[in-house]
């Protein structure tokens, strides 16, 4: 976006900050929640979707753009940001740097107009260091059968969409034969446990996710191929 309709979009989020969430940080800390009108109005503004390509609905903020708005949106509470910050972060740039064509298309909209995507990585023995992950995803005809579990994910209970992290090689340790696939939160196997019990970031929920045998098609490894996405992932 040119500089005009930057700080338009800053301004705005600077004063939905500081005149609908300061106010109210109280009722966020009780409640464990973010307010239904202050979501709406977050995905109204775009807020969901605002590093997203404008293409896809996005708003294209540039990186220098996000840090900027970073600023305006650390003026409060972090489970606001949180809101949305992997729909932008992590989950959205997996979408945007390996995802297909196809992926794209149809994603993309959808999480720039409100859709909550989860990044799907941690596990017990894997984090930030992914050498220990042991979900995994076999190949069955068209279509892979992922079973497994994830540990800390942000927004879980609210996901429209897990971006999973599996093993699809036979490698038991290190980073080979790691793939990511894109798994709707309602197909049958997916379910997600209890928020996790935390100590401050009131209303930034996080749980673990279960995968039993669950069937994606083809179409749902990003990329198209074995391993494609793991290196987005690692950007």
């Amino acid at each position: 976006m040119d500089a005009a309709d930057f700080k338009a979009v800053r301004d705005a989020v600077r004063r939905l900050v500081r005149e609908d969430v300061v106010p109210r940080e109280e009722e966020i800390e009780e409640t464990d929640a973010i307010p239904e009108d202050v979501r709406r109005k977050a995905v109204d503004m775009g807020l969901f979707g605002y590093t997203l390509p404008e293409d896809h609905g996005g708003l294209g903020a540039s990186l220098s753009e996000d840090v900027q708005l970073a600023f305006e949106f650390g003026y409060t509470t972090p489970a606001f940001r949180s809101m949305f910050g992997t729909n932008n972060g992590i989950a959205g740039k997996v979408l945007v740097n390996a995802g297909t064509e196809e992926q794209q298309s149809h994603w993309l909209p959808r999480l720039a107009e409100g859709a909550v995507a989860s990044f799907a990585l941690t596990e017990a023995e894997a984090g930030s260091d992914p050498s220990g992950l042991t979900t995994r995803a076999v190949k069955d005809g068209d279509a892979y059968l992922i079973s497994g579990s994830k540990r800390f994910i942000t927004n879980a209970p609210l996901a429209d969409l897990f971006v999973v992290f599996a093993r699809t090689g036979w490698e038991n340790h290190g980073t080979k034969g790691i793939s990511v696939f894109l798994v709707e939160a309602g197909l049958t196997g997916v379910s997600v446990g209890p928020k996790d019990h935390k100590t401050g970031q009131a209303g930034a929920w996080t749980a673990e996710v279960f995968f039993d045998n669950v069937r994606v098609d083809e179409a749902a490894l990003v990329g198209g191929q074995e391993g494609a996405g793991f290196g987005a992932g690692r950007r």
